[in-house]
């Protein structure tokens, strides 16, 4: 009997191994709800459906989906322990990845506050970054080893970082930070979540920037050949609409409804 076990476990042990062997890992920061977040190690949110829609249900591909903290997620990726991971372009990934042509979904990034900001009005006046650059006395928040937020506000005077980005709403709300420059739609899913969306005004216009999100494979990877498939895709789906019809369904999934005007 302890011989049939032990061949059972062994077999067992051998078909996770083969798998993980044949399967493309992507990691995915444990902090950025409703686009990624961890619970015990396993990742939810938007990021992780479309690369299960796009990878697994459209390519065929095996993926192990894996949630750890941002920074980690990249270290991981450019050593080469993990394949790849799901973000936005910046000059910094580029050395140590490539990435999809295509971006699987984009999202606008605007200026969130608190309703009792005593800079409101200046924040009102703002149609810039380069504006809002000349407002020193600010507090800029964001989330830890988020590398657009550390490069789009490489010039501000006042910035503090938080390894959970769902406390920022009430880190606004306390005043404990005057700006944060974020997707709409995860800020409001985020403010709501933590009741208090009421106390808190979204800045839709100026966009700061129109981001697109791509999956990224590591130059240490041995499934970087999956790029021009993946690209492919992409277009066929964009082409036919597909690709909008897929991004409704996940973010509605997720709570995200459409983008409530000021």
């Amino acid at each position: 009997m302890k011989s049939l076990l032990l061949t059972i476990a062994l077999c067992l042990s051998f078909s996770f191994d083969s798998f993980a062997e044949d399967a493309i890992r992507i990691t995915y920061g444990s902090y950025y709800k409703p686009f990624a977040w961890g619970e015990e190690g396993v990742p939810y949110g938007v990021q992780k459906d479309f690369v299960e829609e796009i990878l697994g249900k459209r390519l065929g591909i095996k993926v192990i989906h894996e949630a750890c903290p941002w920074a980690r997620c990249q270290a991981l990726v450019r050593e080469g322990s993990r394949d790849g991971f799901f973000t936005v372009p910046t000059p910094e990934r580029a050395q140590y990845t490539k990435t999809s042509s295509l971006p699987f979904y984009e999202t606008h990034f605007v200026m969130h506050t608190s309703k009792n900001n005593p800079n409101i009005k200046q924040l009102k006046a703002i149609t810039s970054l380069k504006d809002l650059e000349k407002i020193q006395n600010l507090m800029h928040i964001h989330m830890l080893g988020s590398g657009w937020h550390i490069n789009a506000l490489k010039n501000m005077k006042n910035i503090i970082t938080i390894p959970d980005a769902s406390n920022i709403p009430m880190m606004l709300k306390l005043l404990r930070a005057d700006v944060y420059i974020e997707q709409a739609e995860m800020f409001r899913y985020q403010a709501k979540k933590a009741g208090v969306l009421d106390e808190l005004v979204t800045f839709n216009e100026p966009s700061i920037r129109k981001l697109g999100w791509h999956i990224f494979i590591g130059n240490k990877s041995k499934y970087q050949y999956l790029i021009p498939k993946i690209n492919q895709i992409l277009e066929s789906l964009r082409a036919s609409g597909e690709l909008e019809k897929i991004k409704h369904q996940i973010f509605l999934k997720h709570g995200i409804g459409p983008q409530i005007s000021n």
